[in-house]
This record gives structure tokens, C-alpha cells and sequence, in this order.
């Protein structure tokens, strides 16, 4: 009983140390983003506005726009964490250039995204205020990193969702001229920042949108303007234009208030005409600037407006799936006969080196948990990984099955299926085996304490797993992993045994009557998480 009593303390305690260090390494202090280059993207440039993105000569003439995707897009993880992106763009609110600032990613998975070319000519052109939903291929061997850079450079181009310059938001009282019979509005449901009109009766009978706050980049002569567009009920035909508010010139603004004809130039043409426009109407004379910038507004806000209409179709997420199914394959293994069963574990084990290893890559690493215990765990991106990674560590702890090692790792199917090669085994000698089996649990600790210490260090390189995305993965990495298959030749397992700090933490945390006690190396763990606690 008193046994039985310990054993279950000592487990809550490993428990408790692992989610303790993870929780102090939240929110640590991420590696310091590069400066952003504003004069390596616009030589001429003498200012520049963090705040409105803003990049003047010395004239104080608008030549650009350079904006970073954080602290927007922080929810936005990658492999590890949130990437800082620099995104250049002209005058006119497209882009033209890019740079990583920072990124917890590991440094090969970021070299294999900046050398593909392809990969950021698929962002170049995109409209600020406007980027609709572009197709663009991740980059094979780096998928998690170039997926979320993707995501997080259109998001941060989709513009502000509050505006600083026109707070108001769309008001009944402004249709009493363009609409006279709306009588009540409310918010569409699907279109963000589309309202409905309806009349007394509360049919449908028009939609309206605002040019604010995603183009309140857009300047004409001297500051930007805010239009109020109005459709019809079927929301494809425009019903006229209104002016709200607008910071440019006030000589400019009136000529084009005066001129009327300008705005009803839009009466009646569908969306459609609009966004298939080459050119932005003849503006007004004395206001060419102003007017470039109100039809370009609206062409933009039509663009984005069509694309929410229609966004893309759903993904299947077909790289989650398979990962969830894997790891309920690695249950059933686990937890039933069939594992002793070779023509079906051998079967198991190549269907595991074939889609998780080859295919998908994500193997549990360091680097990995890392990542996630300091930046956040990637909920919405790789739910699949997390499942399999809650599997990994809890399953060990509650039950003593060593699900990932035995049943999912196919660095170690790869190391079994070599042993079994009719190659003479080597025995080591007592004096060597001892000290190597520590190799594991010194990596590990050595590993948290660079994190804890906040050392900028590719945790990739320490473990053979980054390897298995051969086309992204460093020489350190390829080393280690080349080694340890080699050295599974003549020694059964070499890696696992001697060189794995993943498995070590497994290993520190699985059921057995073997570590029911308190040791040494729970002081150390002890020792790690006041470490962090006190960093």
C-alpha cells in the first residue's frame, strides 16, 4: 500500500515538474527580430510610421508602405511559434517585397522557405486593404513553417479591423438621402463588415459596406477617405456612393462633392464591372489625386467584399487526420494483441515510416515542444500533432505503454529493421554501457536549460528527427541521424538507447516499478524547473 503510495507521488511529481518548466518558458522573451530594413527596400526613404505602416522621402511624399505581420498575426504558429515578416509595398498598396525578421522555426526549415522563389512570387501584387484568398503551395519539407508565413502575411494585408481615423461605424441616419425607405439595419451574419437594410415592411432591400477601416491607407492628395457604398438587395449591383468622412484636402473633397456626375458614375454597374476595371474613372479636374484614390478604395473594398462572398472551399485537413488516425493505430497496438502479431506490426511499421516519417515529417522532438511550451500550442493549425503529442507523453504516465517510442517512431522501426540485418552485433563492456545510457538524460537537461536561459539555439540539431524532412533539415541534424541508423547495425537500438533526450523524457515520465522511487535524476528535474521558475 505505502508502496503503491509512493509510486503514484512520484509520478504526480514528474508530472507536475514537466507542465511546470512548460509553464514558466511561457511567454519568454523571443529572439530579437532583426531591425526592419527600411532603407534596404526604399533607398530614398527619410520616415518612417511603425503606427500606419508609412514610408515619406524627404519631399514628405508617400513612396511606400512597410509593415511587420507581428504583434497582428501572433496567433498564428508555425513550427514552433509566430513568425515576424516584413512586407514591403508601393505607393499604391501592392506588394513588392519581403524578409523574415524573426522566427522560433527552426533555422533550416526558414533557409528551405527563403530559397523558394516560387514560394513569395505567389504574394508579390497582393492589394493592402484587398489580398483576397491567393493559391500558394507550401514548401515541401517546411510545410508548417511556410503555411503559417503564408497565412500570417495575407492576414496582416486583409488591413485593420477597428479604424483609428474613421471610428464610426455605418449609421441608418445615412441613408435618409440614398435609401429614404430603410427603416431598420442590422449586421450580415456572414459578410464581415456588410449591414442589411430593410423597409417598414423588413424586406430586404439593400446591403452596405464602408471603404474604412481596411483602406484607410489608401491616400489621395493629402489623407485617406472614407466611402459609403450601398448595394442592392441581391447584393450585386452598386445603388450609389456616399462620402463620410475624409481627411484630404478640403479644396479637393468639395470640388468632387460639387461634381456629382463623379459618384454616379457607379450607379448601376455590378461589382463585378468594377473589379474588372483597368483603369479608375476620369477623375475631377483639380482632384486627380483624390479621385484616384476614393475609386481605387472602393475597386478594393468590392475586391475583398467578393471574396468573403465567396470564399474558398473548405480544406479537408487531410495532414491532421492522418495523424489522429496514426496515433489511434498506435492504441490498438498498444493496448491489444495485435503487435505480436509480425505479418501485421511489420505492416504497422511501414505504413508509419511511409506516411509519418516520409510524408509528413512531424516527428516529436525537442525543438517542438520547445517551441510550443514558450509561444503557444497551435490549437487551430495542427490539432492532429497535439493529439498525438498529449498521446505521446500521457499515455507512458497513466498506463507505463511507451506508445510513441514503441509503436509510432519510425526512426526506431528503422533502427529495428537494421538489426535484424545478418550483421554481427557488438557487445559493449559494462564500463562504456553505463555511462552511454546517461547520454540521453544529460542531452535532455542540457537541452531545458539553453530554453530556460533563453540562448538562442536550433534545438533541431541536438536530436536525428529533423532529418526525416530531408529537404529542409541541417548537417547536424543528418549527421546524427546517419550515425545512429549506422551504429544500429552492430549495437541493437544505438540511438534509442544512447542518444535520445525525446525518448529520455518519456522515459522520465512512463509508469514502472522500475522508477517507482525517487532519484537523482528527479533532483535534477527539481533543480530545472526552480531554474525556470526563478529566471
Amino acid at each position: 500500500m505505502l508502496k503503491s503510495q509512493i509510486s503514484n507521488l512520484v509520478r504526480l511529481y514528474r508530472l507536475a515538474v514537466i507542465i511546470g518548466i512548460a509553464w514558466c518558458l511561457t511567454g519568454a522573451p523571443a529572439s530579437t527580430s532583426q531591425p526592419v530594413p527600411l532603407e534596404e527596400f526604399f533607398p530614398t526613404a527619410s520616415e518612417h510610421s511603425p503606427e500606419t505602416g508609412e514610408v515619406h522621402n524627404e519631399e514628405g511624399k508617400l513612396i511606400g508602405y512597410l509593415l511587420t505581420t507581428l504583434p497582428q498575426t501572433a496567433h498564428i504558429r508555425g513550427y514552433s511559434g509566430p513568425s515576424d515578416i516584413a512586407i514591403a509595398l508601393d505607393a499604391g498598396g501592392s506588394v513588392i517585397n519581403f524578409k523574415i525578421l524573426q522566427s522560433p522555426d527552426t533555422e533550416d526549415h526558414l533557409d528551405s522557405v527563403e530559397e523558394e522563389t516560387s514560394f513569395w512570387q505567389a504574394h508579390l501584387g497582393l492589394k493592402l486593404g484587398a489580398p483576397g484568398s491567393p493559391k500558394v503551395d507550401a514548401v515541401s519539407g517546411s510545410t508548417l513553417t511556410s503555411v503559417a508565413i503564408s497565412r500570417s502575411i495575407i492576414e496582416r494585408l486583409g488591413g485593420e479591423t477597428t479604424s483609428r481615423l474613421f471610428p464610426t461605424e455605418i449609421l441608418l441616419a445615412e441613408f435618409a438621402l440614398l435609401l429614404p425607405e430603410a427603416q431598420t439595419m442590422d449586421e450580415h451574419p456572414d459578410w464581415p463588415g456588410v449591414v442589411r437594410l430593410h423597409n417598414a415592411s423588413a424586406t430586404l432591400i439593400a446591403h452596405a459596406l464602408r471603404t474604412a477601416p481596411s483602406l484607410e491607407y489608401l491616400h489621395g492628395f493629402q489623407g485617406p477617405t472614407d466611402v459609403l457604398i450601398v448595394l442592392d438587395a441581391k447584393a450585386e449591383k452598386i445603388n450609389g456612393l456616399r462620402f463620410r468622412k475624409s481627411y484630404d484636402n478640403e479644396e479637393y473633397y468639395e470640388r468632387i462633392l460639387d461634381n456629382s456626375d463623379y459618384l454616379e458614375l457607379y450607379n448601376g454597374k455590378s461589382i463585378d464591372e468594377i473589379i474588372d476595371l483597368t483603369e479608375a474613372p476620369e477623375g475631377v479636374s483639380g482632384a486627380t489625386d483624390t479621385s484616384w484614390a476614393i475609386a481605387e478604395g472602393v475597386k478594393r473594398r468590392l475586391a475583398q467584399f467578393k471574396s468573403d462572398q465567396n470564399p474558398p472551399p473548405t480544406k479537408i485537413p487531410w495532414r491532421n487526420i492522418g495523424l489522429i488516425l496514426l496515433t489511434s493505430g498506435a492504441f490498438i497496438f498498444s493496448f491489444t494483441k495485435l503487435r505480436g502479431k509480425p505479418l501485421f506490426r511489420l505492416a504497422w511499421q511501414i505504413s508509419v515510416v511511409v506516411i509519418y516519417g516520409l510524408l509528413l515529417g512531424d516527428l516529436l522532438s525537442q525543438a517542438l515542444f520547445i517551441g510550443w511550451a514558450k509561444h503557444g500550442l497551435p490549437l487551430t493549425d495542427s490539432w492532429g500533432l497535439l493529439f498525438l503529442a498529449g498521446a505521446a507523453l500521457l499515455i507512458p504516465w497513466s498506463t507505463g505503454h511507451q506508445l510513441y517510442c514503441h509503436q509510432l517512431c519510425p526512426h526506431g522501426f528503422i533502427q529495428q529493421w537494421l538489426g535484424k540485418l545478418p550483421i554481427k552485433t557488438l557487445t559493449l563492456p559494462k564500463k562504456l554501457t553505463k555511462p552511454l545510457s546517461f547520454l540521453p538524460s544529460v542531452l535532455l537537461v542540457l537541452i531545458v536549460a539553453l530554453a530556460i536561459s533563453t540562448t538562442s539555439v536550433n534545438y533541431a540539431d541536438f536530436e536525428a528527427f529533423d532529418a526525416w524532412l530531408w529537404r529542409s533539415a541541417g548537417i547536424a541534424t543528418i549527421v546524427i541521424a546517419l550515425i545512429g541508423l549506422l551504429a544500429s547495425l552492430f549495437i541493437p537500438l544505438a540511438y534509442c538507447k544512447y542518444g535520445c533526450p525525446t525518448g529520455a523524457l518519456f522515459k522520465f515520465l512512463r509508469k514502472s516499478s522500475a522508477q517507482a522511487r525517487f532519484s537523482l535524476r528527479d533532483g535534477v528535474a527539481g533543480l530545472l524547473l526552480l531554474l525556470a521558475f526563478m529566471n
